[in-house]
């Protein structure tokens, strides 16, 4: 758990793993140099439980240096991380255990409620297929993995600041087995002062993660078509950070998707080739829908149905008809 002036939620964070009914388990601490009362209160629960431990790092080295640090220190065969905020259902490691025992996998993860400032339950996640990773972190915050994941992917990747934990899945999905646990188990706690909202607000923190998320594409991208990374990597990048695409850019560039598709889908991860199609299917409806030149939208849905003619559903097929001849 590294913890960074977290005192507002971290008696609740620390309870909730200290007391889950699978209780054979290391509970390690990183306190990134708290100018607030979060040490007093973890040691306040070292003293009380032999299964916490506390390490203080001298200066604020920022989450992915703290996350290292803690895996570093771990002796367990499995290792899941958790933020100062945010709080198991009590039943989680014990369900996280057993999906990654009786699955054949190396990382499993969960759904997750949203929580506000008073613990309330404002609305639930519950993840799409995995495929879609390519364009989103939809691993989220509840998940176990084997150490030795960590180890092959050489930790978290400390240059990359607020996407550490999606580029860490990105990565992991390229060498290691992964499972998607269809439970609810994790309370994620939304707030003034959380990381995601602060990418919202701050100016400065909004531009170093869109500057990193083009750098966390950029090396998986790479790694999956060698030099010829920039297309897919604007797509990806525009994708998550909501800018404007031109659907005649796709269009003009559908070889370098497919050439994508067809090179990922070597990877044990993303071997269902109709999934990973429908995927892209899905970016491209999207993109459509936000343009607004209806003149063009029937040629437009033309293309995707060539396209993607076997993996079309209904939903789809709704949409492009709208866009197509009923949108004013």
């Amino acid at each position: 758990m590294p913890v960074y002036n977290g005192e507002e939620y971290l008696k609740q964070s620390i309870e909730s793993c200290l007391n889950q009914t699978y209780t054979n388990f290391e509970l390690i601490i990183v306190n990134d140099n708290s100018s607030d009362n979060s040490l007093n209160i973890a040691k306040h629960y070292k003293k009380i439980d032999t299964r916490v431990s506390i390490i203080s790092n001298e200066k604020n080295i920022k989450l992915p240096a703290s996350l290292n640090v803690g895996h570093k220190a771990a002796n367990g065969e499995y290792i899941s991380w958790t933020s100062d905020d945010n709080i198991y259902n009590l039943n989680a490691i014990e369900e996280l255990v057993y999906a990654i025992e009786n699955n054949d996998s190396d990382l499993v993860y969960s759904d997750i409620s949203i929580i506000n400032t008073k613990g309330e339950q404002t609305k639930t996640v519950s993840y799409v297929n995995f495929e879609n990773v390519i364009f989103g972190n939809f691993i989220g915050s509840c998940f176990l993995y084997k150490k030795e994941v960590f180890e092959k992917n050489k930790g978290y990747d400390e240059t990359l600041f607020l996407v550490e934990d999606y580029d860490f899945w990105l990565r992991a999905s390229l060498h290691s087995k992964f499972y998607q646990l269809k439970k609810n188990l994790y309370n994620y706690r939304l707030h003034v002062d959380s990381l995601t909202n602060s990418i919202s607000f701050d100016d400065n923190r909004n531009k170093l993660y869109r500057d990193n998320v083009r750098k966390m594409f950029s090396s998986f991208v790479k790694t999956i078509l060698g030099e010829e990374v920039s297309v897919m990597v604007d797509f990806q990048t525009n994708i998550l950070t909501h800018q404007k695409i031109e659907f005649s850019w796709l269009k003009k560039n559908k070889e370098v998707f497919f050439r994508f598709i067809k090179s990922i889908n070597n990877y044990p991860n993303y071997r269902n080739n109709k999934t990973l199609k429908k995927v892209f299917l899905d970016k491209m409806t999207y993109v459509l829908v936000l343009n607004s030149k209806r003149k063009y939208n029937i040629q437009r849905s033309m293309f995707i149905v060539m396209h993607f003619y076997n993996v079309l559903d209904f939903n789809t097929v709704k949409t492009l008809i709208k866009y197509s001849f009923f949108k004013k």
